[in-house]
């Protein structure tokens, strides 16, 4: 079996992850979502913290797995500074996969990063009782 060959941009975000780290529960700017399972290999938690005007101010992320799953939630963490909830909520799996190169069998990852990506977006749409009743993030859980 051959070993995954990783682009430099993946390379890059393990060698210097950004926005690593985690914030502490219960803080109510913050919401925190999670994918993965630690049982199936790779678990991702993300969190983000809202601005007054709406906007995702910063983010965290926290990963147990490969290489790819690292760069993934780098990514998307990075992606989502600045975004409204709504952009952060429609956030590609296929877009954080392409950015960074990822072999076939590892484009799985940026799927985790984004699922917990809406997880965190949900997370503290309900903390805050903004949540749009009409939509949610069915299959990811926030922890």
């Amino acid at each position: 079996m051959m070993a995954a060959v990783y682009s430099e941009a993946v390379r890059e975000r393990c060698r210097e992850p950004r926005r690593a780290g985690a914030w502490p529960d219960g803080d109510r700017a913050v919401g925190s979502g999670s994918a993965g399972s630690l049982d199936e290999g790779t678990w991702t938690r993300l969190q983000v913290r809202v601005g007054a005007d709406g906007r995702i101010d910063d983010t965290r992320f926290k990963v147990f797995g490969c290489s790819a799953a690292i760069a993934s939630a780098s990514f998307v963490a990075d992606a989502l500074v600045g975004a409204t909830l709504d952009e952060g909520a429609a956030l590609s799996p296929a877009d954080v996969a392409d950015a960074l190169e990822l072999p076939d069998d590892k484009r799985a990852m940026a799927a985790l990063a984004t699922a917990a990506a809406r997880g965190a977006v949900a997370d503290w749409q309900q903390r805050t009782g903004t949540l749009d009743q009409g939509r949610g993030s069915k299959g990811v859980m926030s922890s």
